[in-house]
């Protein structure tokens, strides 16, 4: 039996660290955590939002589940975006052949199986279907379910991570298209539904002198200001855009304080 392929190996060191959250094969039980199929999660919710709590304070379940995705996402997508911007090649992340380790509530890595990563190919819709229609699509809509919230605030966390990652990670042709495909078009892939990401970031044009115009812009928040100790916006919450003026020089001067620290 060969030895399932490094995808950190595969790829230039700069992006290499990107990748180290993947694990190609049969999973190996970590010595720290549990393996968790990625179609039972929830079972773990209890766990999940006391690593949130932990964190960040409050009770709001569906805030504190919120903020636990973007923690997940950086586990699932990063890798998945390297394969398909830098070696051109899809991963095959179905929700069901997914496995996760979980440490205290909180995801460490994703394990997929040995032949998931998949032949060169330059269709965006084929590099990026299975993360988006067989991954996370099945597991917002569940989380959405167990604590009644909007699938719209999870693809918001998805899509505010890949927007970034595209813009800042790359400056090719591909990452562009990869760009447009993802947030321009209407229709999610073959399934018939709309895109959930799509404009999900926008750059809005303002006139307010302590944002950068254009300003970078969710199209939703995502929760984190119900959380009693999170004074602190994101920089890219589409509050800022609207809050008064010294409320919103207050934002900047926290923002200012945390990129120092």
């Amino acid at each position: 039996m060969s030895t399932p392929p490094d995808l950190a190996s595969l790829v230039p060191e700069i992006h290499a660290e990107y990748c180290r959250s993947l694990r190609l094969g049969e999973p190996v039980q970590p010595v720290r955590g549990q393996l968790v199929p990625a179609t039972r999660l929830l079972e773990h919710k209890d766990a999940m939002l006391a690593a949130m709590q932990a964190i960040y304070q409050g009770d709001d379940e569906r805030a504190l589940l919120s903020q636990w995705t973007k923690y997940y996402i950086d586990i699932v997508l990063q890798p998945a975006l390297i394969a398909a911007v830098v070696l051109g090649r899809p991963l095959a992340m179905a929700l069901e052949n997914s496995t996760l380790e979980l440490h205290g509530g909180m995801p460490q890595a994703v394990w997929l199986p040995a032949d998931a990563l998949g032949d060169v190919i330059e269709d965006p819709a084929m590099r990026y279907r299975s993360l988006c229609v067989e991954h996370l699509a099945p597991l917002f809509d569940a989380f959405g379910a167990a604590v009644r919230l909007s699938h719209k605030v999870f693809w918001n966390n998805a899509g505010n991570s890949l927007e970034y990652d595209l813009v800042t990670l790359f400056d090719d042709e591909r990452a562009r298209a990869d760009r447009r495909y993802l947030f321009e078009g209407r229709h999610f892939f073959d399934t018939g539904r709309s895109n959930p990401m799509r404009q999900v970031i926008r750059y809005a044009d303002t006139d307010r002198p302590q944002l950068d115009s254009p300003f970078r812009a969710r199209k939703v928040c995502c929760l984190r200001d119900r959380l009693p100790d999170e004074i602190g916006l994101c920089s890219s919450c589409p509050l800022l855009l609207t809050l008064p003026e010294a409320e919103l020089a207050a934002q900047v001067r926290l923002m200012k304080e945390v990129s120092e620290e």
